[in-house]
């Protein structure tokens, strides 16, 4: 799936909401949706990462239980 990133908007929602309808998202029972693509808003340069079970498993494989150290 195809992803849109959208940087800080500051408020301005109108603006916003323009953007998408441009970028071909539809507003449908309140939500904006695009039949192939979705939207990923980050805010003041920063991002936000979804951890996945590969992501949990791999710091899980390397986390010391710390009520067994030497496993």
């Amino acid at each position: 799936m195809d992803c849109d990133i959208i940087g800080d908007i500051h408020g301005h929602c109108d603006k916003l909401d323009a953007l998408l309808g441009v970028m071909g998202y539809r507003r449908t029972a309140g939500t904006w949706w695009h039949p192939e693509r979705t939207a990923i808003f980050v805010g003041d340069c920063a991002a936000r990462a979804v951890m996945g079970n590969q992501e949990l498993n791999a710091i899980a494989w390397h986390t010391r239980d710390p009520r067994q150290p030497d496993e």
